[in-house]
C-alpha cells in the first residue's frame, strides 16, 4: 500500500502536528489557506453542490459540513424500496393473506429507525462565509468563531479506510477548518487553543478540491447566474421558488416524489428541533437557519 502525497501542488502543514488532542491520524496535510488559492485545474463551478450548500446569496453563504449526501440520499432508497416492497408484498397478499403483515414486520423497524434519526438528529451548524465584512463565521460544539478570510486556514489531507475483508483499502479525503482561540466570538468558551472542524469527507480527491474552489470563487465573485440553476435543491425554500415558474402538472409531480422520496427536505425547515446561530450572530444576520 503506497502513501503517495495529493495531487494538489500546495505547501505542507504542520496544523495538525499542534493539536492537543488527535481524535484520528491523517497523511500529506496540505495547506490552502491563507491566502486562499484555488487548486489548479479544477472546475470552480456550483453544479451538483446543492447537498454542500444550505444558503447563498449575494451577502453570505452557509456550507454544510456532514451529513450531507447520506443523510439525503438514505431516505430516498429506503423509501423507494419500501414502497416496491409493500407493492410486491400487497400483490402476494391476494393470494397468502399474512403477506403483508410480514413485510410490515420485517422492514418497518428499519423504516421507523431511519425516520426517527432525521427526525431526532439535527443537522450541524453550518459554515458561515460573510462576504460584506470578510469574515467566517464557524459553530462548533457550542462555541462560536469569527475568523477573518485572509486569516482562514484551510488544510487537505487523506486517511486509509478498510472496507472489506478482502483488504481493501480505500483513501478518505478530508478538508478542515483550523479554529484558535483568539478568534472566539461567542459561546463556550475554546477548551483548547487551537481546534479544527471537517468540512469536506469523501472519497472522492477532486470533489473536495472542488468546493473549495466554489467556496473561493464565490468570495472573490458572489453569485454568478448559474448558481442559482445549478443550487436550486439546496434548500426547500430555493425549490420550491424554482417550481414556482414550473406547469401545474410538473409542480404536483416533483412534490409528490419530494414528499415520497424525500420528506425531510421539508422537514429541516419546519422542525424545532434544529441546531440555531446564537442571537449575538442573530444580530448581524437576522433568523436565518438553514441545514
Amino acid at each position: 500500500m503506497k502513501d503517495s502525497p495529493l495531487r494538489c501542488d500546495f505547501p505542507e502543514t504542520d496544523l495538525e502536528q499542534q493539536l492537543e488532542k488527535k481524535r484520528y491520524r491523517t497523511h500529506g496535510a496540505r495547506l490552502a489557506s491563507p491566502p486562499a488559492r484555488k487548486v489548479a485545474g479544477v472546475s470552480d463551478s456550483s453544479e451538483d453542490m446543492d447537498q454542500g450548500v444550505a444558503f447563498i446569496s449575494e451577502g453570505f453563504m452557509d456550507i454544510r459540513t456532514a451529513f450531507l449526501s447520506l443523510r439525503r440520499a438514505i431516505p430516498a432508497i429506503i423509501n423507494l424500496f419500501m414502497i416496491i416492497v409493500l407493492l410486491l408484498g400487497w400483490v402476494v397478499s391476494l393470494f397468502f393473506s399474512k403477506a403483508l403483515l410480514g413485510v410490515l414486520i420485517a422492514f418497518g423497524p428499519v423504516w421507523v429507525a431511519v425516520y426517527l434519526f432525521e427526525i431526532f438528529f439535527p443537522y450541524t451548524l453550518p459554515v458561515r462565509i460573510d462576504l460584506k465584512e470578510g469574515v467566517v463565521y464557524i459553530g462548533h460544539r457550542g462555541t462560536f468563531y469569527r475568523i477573518p478570510w485572509d486569516e482562514l486556514e484551510v488544510t487537505f489531507s487523506y486517511n486509509w479506510q478498510y472496507l472489506g475483508s478482502g483488504v481493501v483499502w480505500e483513501r478518505q479525503y478530508y478538508a478542515h477548518i483550523f479554529m484558535r482561540e483568539k478568534h472566539y466570538f461567542c459561546g463556550k468558551r475554546p477548551k483548547m487553543p487551537l481546534q479544527r472542524k471537517k468540512v469536506f469527507s469523501g472519497f472522492k480527491e477532486e470533489d473536495m478540491y472542488r468546493k473549495w474552489n466554489f467556496i473561493v470563487r464565490y468570495y472573490n465573485d458572489g453569485v454568478v447566474e448559474k448558481d442559482i440553476d445549478h443550487l436550486a435543491g439546496m434548500n426547500f425554500d430555493s425549490l420550491r421558488k424554482d417550481l414556482a415558474s414550473s406547469s401545474i402538472g410538473k409542480r404536483i409531480v416533483e412534490y409528490s416524489l419530494l414528499i415520497l422520496l424525500i420528506p425531510t427536505i421539508i422537514w429541516s425547515k419546519y422542525t424545532p428541533l434544529k441546531y440555531k446561530w446564537p442571537k449575538e450572530i442573530e444580530e448581524i444576520f437576522g433568523k436565518i437557519n438553514y441545514y
